[in-house]
């Protein structure tokens, strides 16, 4: 209902637009409207030929009234409207501070800075079905990935649930995260603000409930790839299925790895892996990992395939039934 108030109140006349101009080397000019340059491929969307893919180092040049976020491969994100430079293969960037001159080699990702609310949305939602160690017969998993990114921020949610069944039981385990990130003079670093909710009948646990803080940098940014990691303290509140209940604080070790491909046919990985060393519980040590696989079928259809592993050696609930738990699921996806 958010969603459909927020498409409702938004201007569509921003949605429009195809007055930027882009200018290829043997000399022809297409007008149309910049989409956004990932992975060494300028999206353009035509009236006439539709939305092209075009090689970055095909182009000469690129003009736009617009604002775009321009980020680099050393990390640093500039914001403003963008005119041809001085030689081809350039591009002049014009922002508050002035002008600044880039070369095409440097550019990792132009992304239009959306006016509306809904434009800065990113939706991604995958439902899974696969074998999990948890109960050796059937498992059910839902995903959903909420992004919105402004010139500052990237806030995103990300969900999931899955239900174990056997002849004899059930068994679900469930996670919500909520994450803010803020640039830090527009470089490669940033500030981080999250917070989690997660219950696992195999770990024993009714919930867990995390707060905390902390500061990220990212190490690698090329045109298809990026390796991010993070240092952050936490504070937990967890009580298990049995009612027993604590509070502790924890740090948080994280590392995330990113690689996708954009020739047909279309790929994303993600890798993360988080380390929680307690800081109020002597030796305990609690580690979750996941990996996911994207590929595109039909235009904004994926096949998904997930894996994800969590570890506490010290569970709130002493009967519970083991420090690890598993699954692998595979399915659909749909972006939008």
């Amino acid at each position: 209902m958010l969603l459909l108030l927020c498409v409702c109140l938004s201007n569509p006349a921003a949605a429009q637009r195809k007055t930027d101009t882009i200018t290829l080397y043997n000399g022809d000019r297409v007008t149309g409207e910049i989409m956004s340059l990932l992975g060494g491929r300028l999206s353009f969307k035509t009236d006439a030929m539709g939305t092209l893919d075009v090689e970055w180092k095909e182009i000469a040049s690129i003009e736009s009234n617009y604002n775009y976020e321009l980020r680099l491969d050393d990390g640093q994100r500039f914001y403003g409207s963008v005119k041809p430079g001085s030689i081809s293969g350039t591009v002049k960037l014009k922002d508050v501070f002035g002008e600044k001159s880039f070369g095409w080699q440097e550019i990792v990702e132009i992304r239009p800075v959306e006016d509306s609310l809904v434009d800065r949305i990113d939706i991604y939602i995958a439902a899974n079905y696969a074998f999990t160690k948890a109960s050796g017969v059937t498992q059910t998993e839902f995903r959903a990935d909420f992004s919105y990114e402004d010139e500052k921020t990237l806030n995103a949610l990300t969900s999931r649930v899955t239900v174990s069944d056997t002849n004899e039981d059930s068994t679900s385990s469930s996670r919500v995260n909520l994450s803010r990130k803020a640039w830090v003079n527009r470089n490669a670093n940033y500030r981080l603000v999250f917070g989690g909710y997660e219950s696992n009948d195999e770990l024993g646990l009714d919930y867990r409930l995390s707060l905390g803080a902390g500061m990220g940098r990212y190490f690698i940014e090329s045109p298809n790839s990026e390796l991010i990691g993070s240092m952050s303290l936490q504070g937990l509140e967890e009580r298990g299925i049995g009612g027993d209940s604590q509070e502790s604080i924890e740090g948080v070790l994280t590392m995330g790895y990113s690689r996708w491909r954009f020739d047909t046919p279309e790929l994303k990985l993600k890798l993360d892996a988080s380390v929680y060393p307690s800081v109020t519980e002597n030796g305990r040590v609690r580690a979750d990992t996941s990996a996911t696989l994207r590929w595109e079928m039909i235009e904004d259809l994926f096949w998904d395939f997930s894996a994800w592993g969590s570890f506490d050696n010290s569970t709130v609930e002493v009967d519970a039934a083991g420090e690890f738990d598993w699954g692998v699921t595979t399915g659909v996806g749909w972006s939008f």
